[in-house]
């Protein structure tokens, strides 16, 4: 491609735009510097990460790595140009995300796959998947031209004449990452301004294992719905971890926050009153850190119980009233019955056990999203078919699923021309 001859020409290069990616980066709650102006985007608080690799935590080993990956952070901005080339470079996968990609991997010919990678949203029309940077590369590319009329005329805009678009690029969810420079042939690079947020507090179904694409996890879909950044805090193995929530408050302006956790206490031994209790003290933490924030809490969603059989001294199956006892005592949180948020049926499962693949993320959000506007609103009616009336009028569906590239929290993007200021270098 041509950006990417020019990146790698020196003198090529200096007529490129360009701006550092740290400036546009969404869904963070810090950032670290490292060599060479490479920086590794953050989704919880230094003392979050403490608090996830200490004693109090149930797998501190698991859950340090699974913290440091990007899930749900996007590089977004504003460009003229008609390429952009994000310097990213992904970590190693974590040795426990493995172990989950291996139930999906068993008996696939084409063996172990990412089931991860970049993907893009431009203009809020178009979704691209990028895949995984090239090794030695550290480069992504999208390309934005080829759907307006002047692109199908084959025409070439004058430097500063090109349309506006705004592009998302979705880092990693199953690994971390770090960024550098956004580079462009364009006149400029525009940051978007924050929104306020979806703050999302689970374990590996809110993380975003397997949508397969960063893009489609339930809480990004949800987000997109919303019109919020997202800030997803759900980490592989998670469960409610009093004291976990240390050093974030500061970090975060949530509009809207989501907890959904439960599902791992099927996988160990696990005693009701402890349980309750950890429920009880975590939700009082979240109470205190946002006491006018609506909160809506889910049970675990619905998984293949003849498939993956839960522990047989595990209190999974009490997890729920647990919950819904806790929920009951906060003003602000709202109890969301998760065995209504998917259809029990194993084609939206992406490891045909517990969880969802995109189908399944896409219903989740459809149903989460319409219970958030209606209160009191039963998830499993979203999308079914009212009935016949005696007028014979086509049947319409109740909150039917929007399409969700349009759904996306993009505005009217008009070219500003002049006012446009130009980043080079």
């Amino acid at each position: 491609m041509g950006l990417v001859h020019d990146i790698a020409d020196e003198r090529a290069r200096e007529r490129l735009a360009s701006a550092p990616a740290a400036g546009l980066l969404h869904g963070i709650v810090g950032a670290v510097e490292q060599d060479s102006r490479w920086v590794r985007p953050l989704r919880f608080s230094e003392e979050q990460l403490r608090a996830l690799g200490s004693c109090q935590a149930w797998h501190p080993g698991l859950f340090r790595q699974m913290a440091r990956t990007t899930a749900g952070v996007c590089v977004e901005f504003e460009t003229d140009a008609r390429e952009v080339a994000l310097e990213v470079v992904p970590d190693v996968e974590p040795k426990g995300t493995r172990a989950v990609l291996d139930d999906i991997d068993r008996g696939d010919p084409a063996g172990e796959r990412p089931h991860d990678g970049l993907s893009a949203d431009i203009d809020g029309r178009r979704h691209e998947d990028l895949g995984m940077p090239a090794p030695g590369e550290g480069l992504v590319v999208v390309g934005l031209a080829g759907h307006d009329a002047e692109d199908e005329l084959g025409l070439q805009p004058l430097p500063g004449m090109g349309r506006t678009h705004h592009v998302r690029i979705w880092l990693p969810t199953l690994r971390g990452s770090v960024v550098r420079d956004v580079i462009c042939d364009g006149s400029f690079i525009r940051p978007v301004a924050h929104r306020k947020q979806l703050l999302v507090l689970g374990d590996s179904i809110a993380q975003g294992f397997v949508a397969g694409d960063p893009a489609y996890s339930w809480p990004a879909l949800l987000a997109g719905r919303l019109g919020l950044d997202l800030v997803n805090q759900g980490v592989g193995g998670q469960v409610f971890q009093p004291g976990s929530l240390f050093g974030l408050a500061g970090s975060v302006d949530p509009a809207r926050i989501v907890i959904a956790f439960g599902q791992n206490y099927r996988y160990e031994p696990c005693v009701p009153r402890r349980v309750s209790a950890d429920i009880r003290s975590y939700l009082s933490d979240v109470a205190r850190l946002w006491p006018k924030v609506p909160t809506h809490v889910l049970t675990p969603l619905w998984h293949d119980e003849e498939t993956s059989p839960s522990h047989a001294m595990s209190c999974h199956e009490q997890v729920p009233s647990l919950i819904a006892a806790q929920v009951g005592t906060h003003d602000q949180m709202a109890l969301v019955d998760g065995l209504e948020l998917m259809e029990h049926d194993a084609e939206l499962l992406a490891d045909g056990y517990e969880h969802p693949n995109e189908r399944g993320c896409r219903q989740v959000a459809t149903r989460l999203n319409a219970v958030m506007r209606v209160p009191g609103l039963k998830p499993s009616s979203v999308g079914k078919r009212r009935k016949k009336r005696p007028s014979r009028k086509k049947e319409t569906a109740l909150l039917p699923e929007p399409n969700d590239t349009m759904a996306l929290p993009f505005g009217e993007f008009i070219d500003k021309g002049s006012q446009h200021q130009t980043q080079t270098g």
